[in-house]
């Protein structure tokens, strides 16, 4: 028996697209990507010198050209392109379906082809590319009916036309797609911007041109024009016992070349993983220096390179940067190490800018300090710069303002002074004569507010109001929708009603997808997505009292551990999630994952739950778990009423200790460590 044939047409419909002129770019980006490819296999080290591409973009014609002059359609080619998800360029992390992505935005695709045959002659033809047909997919015609005659005396031409309704309108080059700026330049620097790899290791040709409307543009000039080398540094990491060294490299490219810093590692003399950005800690802007024509504004690319770096069989990435090692005091993986040090570099070289961003912070701590003076006990016996240096660079007045309000209170309630052996009673005497009036008053506030937060919690899980799905409110009120922490901070939210140490998670998002934007059509958001520690968690919530859940449902809202399982499988295949501002968060396959289904408990969704296998436990509250080894994932499917219970519970210790009472006064007392070895009762 065989495997039947893939069902392409759907596959091409599942297939996913960035966001705006990337996402309608992409077919253009992805025969791109294959012209460099063809250009290499025919000209190898002379790419640069006789390598050919012309990209011809027209708002008249509503259509797009790709010409090369690589290898074209020869034998071994033609093969692959007709075999689809073929393994033709695994070495080069392509897996075969590039080509099929054009069907997402035109419905019509053509090829011309001059390549050489087994016998070493030239030989050519013209064709209609027509991927879902049962019969011929590839099919000849006279060169007048597609793409003309292929221009070069090798290579492939593509033609790309007859746009779908949504993507129509970026051909009005004028048009509101492109918000008053040149559509020529957003384009070209689409185009620099997903190639810049490829630029910097001198895989695109010197004769690279972009046409748009007739107005030719070298791609290839323009880009190096704005690159320029930023300097370098070697560091050494110890790495199981030995030393080991990495060069680190830095250009600086044109602002409209680049849209932030960012970094790769590059091994085997190519780069070896996805672009990194950096530009959280160092400068989420362009650095700025004079030029002979004006100011220059630039972004930093970095490549890492090193012999200790092993490359994955496909070769697009690093296998071995997620051990964890220790450097100046420091337990993180080798990549967050070495992203560190390229962001102190950075730093380094932007001298100035780091000394003025400093002292602007100090102005920033002695005019905060000024406003409330009681902001001083944070610094302790620091002075502003010694605060101001332990800190990120570019940290905002308000979080240094945070920052000194947390260590204000650290220095006023310190459990350190507490040795693991100290008594209930030293304990209970601590909390009661360290903590001053006026942070007594603070917390009275914070836990009246909690407590008005569950009541209305509870209110939510009994009714549905005012023709408003529930789902929606309760959503709101953990965390708001459609927003993520690079958005907002931690006051805005309650996602303590899920767990406390989720309230100064590293990152959190709220119904956007895993690349950071909001759901298109066709795509999946989840509800809650939190990565806090290297530990990554989404939440799915369903509406109370919904009762329609079944394994067969065509509906993911009444299938949610399939729902849970899709979207971890994607996040998977991807290794990474996007922020709203494009920084990049690895998740890496050794980390799990953990799935949380919040729902009302009722016997349909307890039946649907054996049915898929979960180990259900009233241990504290309603739920069930299971374990997925395959996507190392753990799903926990969890009642309301159990989440607000157990809230209810943590707040009722904050208000017993503001109203002087407690229930460690009970004989035999112990020691702190004896209480955390037998759990101890209340």
């Amino acid at each position: 028996m065989k495997h039947k044939s893939i069902d392409l047409a759907s596959e091409v419909k599942r297939a996913t697209l960035p966001e705006g002129l990337h996402g309608f770019l992409f077919p253009l980006f992805e025969a791109v990507s294959n012209s460099l490819h063809s250009i290499e296999e025919r000209w190898g080290d002379y790419v640069e010198r006789d390598g050919r591409i012309e990209i011809e973009i027209s708002s008249a014609e509503r259509q797009i050209v790709i010409a090369d002059n690589g290898v074209g359609f020869d034998e071994k080619n033609l093969g692959a392109f007709l075999t689809p998800l073929t393994g033709n360029k695994y070495e080069r992390g392509g897996k075969g379906f590039g080509r099929f992505i054009a069907f997402r935005i035109f419905r019509d695709v053509f090829y011309s082809s001059r390549q050489i045959d087994a016998l070493g002659a030239v030989i050519g033809g013209s064709y209609a590319y027509k991927p879902f047909a049962n019969d011929d997919n590839l099919v000849e015609i006279a060169v007048d009916s597609g793409v003309a005659a292929h221009r070069f005396d090798r290579g492939l031409t593509a033609l790309m036309r007859s746009p779908f309704d949504e993507s129509q309108d970026y051909f009005d080059l004028a048009g509101p797609r492109y918000m008053g700026a040149s559509a020529e330049n957003a384009i070209a620097a689409a185009l620099l911007d997903h190639f810049l790899i490829e630029f910097i290791q001198k895989k695109v040709p010197q004769h690279t041109i972009l046409v748009i409307d007739g107005a030719p543009f070298n791609l290839y000039e323009h880009f190096y024009e704005s690159l320029s080398m930023g300097g370098s540094r070697t560091e050494y990491l110890e790495i199981g016992q030995k030393s080991r060294r990495f060069d680190f490299s830095y250009f600086k490219v044109g602002e409209a070349q680049a849209k932030k810093h960012r970094l790769y590692f590059y091994a085997n003399n190519r780069a070896a993983s996805d672009l990194e950005n950096i530009s959280s800690g160092v400068n989420d802007k362009p650095f700025v220096e004079a030029g002979e024509t004006g100011p220059q504004r630039y972004f930093y690319l970095v490549a890492v390179s090193s012999d200790f770096f092993v490359s994955s069989q496909s070769r697009d990435r690093i296998t071995n940067l997620h051990a964890r090692i220790v450097r100046d005091g420091v337990k993180k993986s080798i990549r967050d190490h070495l992203i560190a040090l390229a962001k102190q570099h950075i730093l380094e070289i932007e001298s100035a800018y780091t000394s003025e961003r400093r002292a602007k912070m100090v102005a920033d701590i002695e005019h905060l300090i000024a406003v409330d003076p009681l902001l001083r006990r944070g610094l302790g016996d620091r002075s502003p710069e010694d605060f101001v240096r332990k800190r990120s660079i570019t940290e905002t007045r308000e979080q240094l303002a945070q920052d000194l309000f947390v260590e204000r209170f650290r220095k006023k309630f310190d459990f350190s002074k507490l040795g693991e052996d100290a008594s209930v009673e030293q304990l209970e005497h601590l909390v009661k004569t360290q903590i001053p009036a006026d942070a007594k008053e603070a917390l009275a506030v914070y836990v009246a507010y909690r407590n008005h937060v569950i009541t209305i919690f509870r209110e939510l899980l009994k009714k549905q109001a005012d023709g408003l799905a529930t789902e929606d409110r309760v959503h709101a009120l953990i965390y708001p929708r459609y927003k993520d922490s690079d958005e907002i901070d931690y006051s805005s939210h309650n996602l303590w009603l899920l767990d406390d140490d989720l309230a100064y998670a590293q990152y959190v998002s709220s119904d956007r997808t895993p690349d950071g934007n909001y759901r298109a059509k066709g795509e999946y958001a989840h509800d809650l997505l939190v990565n806090n520690q290297n530990e990554l968690m989404v939440v799915e919530m369903k509406r109370p009292q919904k009762t329609g859940y079944s394994a067969e449902s065509d509906s993911p809202t009444n299938n949610p551990v399939d729902q849970l399982k899709r979207q971890i499988s994607d996040i998977r295949q991807k290794g990474r999630i996007k922020t709203s501002a494009g920084r990049e968060v690895s998740v890496p396959p050794d980390t799990m994952v953990r799935g949380y289904v919040i729902a009302d408990w009722n016997d349909n969704l307890q039946n649907y739950l054996q049915m898929e296998d979960f180990v259900i436990t009233n241990y504290g509250g309603q739920m069930a778990y299971r374990y997925f080894q395959s996507l190392n994932l753990m799903i926990e499917v969890v009642a309301f009423d159990r989440l607000v219970d157990r809230a209810t519970n943590r707040n009722e210790a904050f208000v017993q200790m503001l109203e002087g009472r407690s229930t460690y006064d009970r004989k035999p007392k112990g020691t702190l460590g004896s209480l955390g070895a037998t759990g101890g009762t209340r």
